[in-house]
């Protein structure tokens, strides 16, 4: 008898097959989907993917959804409104269980100084804008953001660049108002350098997190106007670069826990839910040309989430 059932392959498969063994877990590996089967499901990269992903979640699998291929908004929402109180659907992001959002959010929890008012996020890679990749990356950053801000969105307004040769975007920025923190999210594609970087700012102190700076990822700083000039401090935390196989290991564990803890389960639903919701008023935004707009619960109709651009017939 196995503890997890990968389904499909591809890298991230291939990573999550490679940790869990070597942590003493049973894995199997299979590319049909078994509906007696009850263990945790992790989908990787297979033809049906999506298919068995539906499957899976209308018999209550708990999942790790690591496939690109079934991630995008319009396919994750019906899974997301159809999920069990106690069920567990997680979305691959490495991003998230950086060492340096750790700790921010350990400073957010647990000291009410560092309760954040503004927050910028700037996702910048070389790689070449397409409709779903630029999805992908977007919905990213808007989760990143949602969980430190760990309370509901209000309102968004989003200007974004279309690359119409490529029937896409290739810069979004997007700004999210929750109750007592303003957000700024930019993400763009075939930049000329990579970045991924988040600023956050309470009444006195800030907190900047550089995920490419390999040695010092972590800048706290003091800024409260009653310290004198000379007495406040800039410090650099320096801890390890984390590997490939160190968040993938992350990532996996986060997933088995939440199996086992239903109020996990919810946390996670909920945040990717507030991720669709803001996608899906980033385009009412887009659409009233840049007009800030409440957000509500998404439609489920395909497309409905950043729209193709249909270039002018001239």
């Amino acid at each position: 008898m196995h503890d997890v059932t990968i389904f499909g392959a591809g890298p991230t498969a291939n990573n999550c097959f490679d940790v869990l063994s070597r942590k003493g877990l049973r894995v199997s590996r299979t590319l049909d989907f078994d509906p007696d089967d009850s263990r945790p499901l992790i989908i990787g990269e297979a033809s049906g993917a999506y298919q068995t992903t539906r499957q899976a979640a209308e018999a209550g699998r708990h999942m790790l959804i690591a496939s690109q291929q079934a991630l995008s908004p319009e396919r994750l929402m019906p899974l997301l409104q159809n999920r069990r109180p106690w069920q567990a659907i997680l979305v691959w992001s490495e991003r998230r269980y950086h060492p340096g959002y750790r700790l921010i959010g350990g400073l957010t929890e647990t000291d009410a100084t560092w309760r954040p008012r503004f927050l910028r996020s700037e996702t910048l890679s070389t790689e070449p804008s397409s409709p779903t990749l630029f999805r992908l990356h977007a919905m990213e950053a808007i989760g990143l953001v949602i969980g430190i801000a760990a309370t509901e969105p209000e309102r968004v307004a989003a200007h974004a660049s279309a690359y119409t040769k490529r029937n896409t975007f290739d810069l979004l920025n997007l700004e999210v108002t929750f109750p007592e923190l303003q957000a700024f999210i930019q993400v763009g594609l075939g930049e000329a350098i990579e970045r991924r970087e988040t600023l956050l700012a309470s009444d006195t102190r800030k907190a900047y997190v550089d995920e490419l700076d390999l040695t010092a990822p972590v800048r706290l700083v003091d800024n409260d106007p009653a310290i004198g000039e000379s007495r406040r401090s800039q410090r650099w935390l320096s801890c390890h670069s984390p590997s490939s196989d160190e968040l993938v290991r992350k990532q996996c564990f986060a997933f088995l826990d939440a199996t086992l803890k239903p109020w996990l389960a919810e946390e996670e639903g909920t945040l990717w839910t507030r991720a669709l919701d803001i996608l899906a008023a980033m385009q009412r935004s887009l659409d009233a040309n840049g007009a800030s707009v409440t957000v509500q619960e998404p439609e489920a109709v395909p497309g409905h989430y950043l729209r193709l651009i249909v270039p002018d017939a001239a």
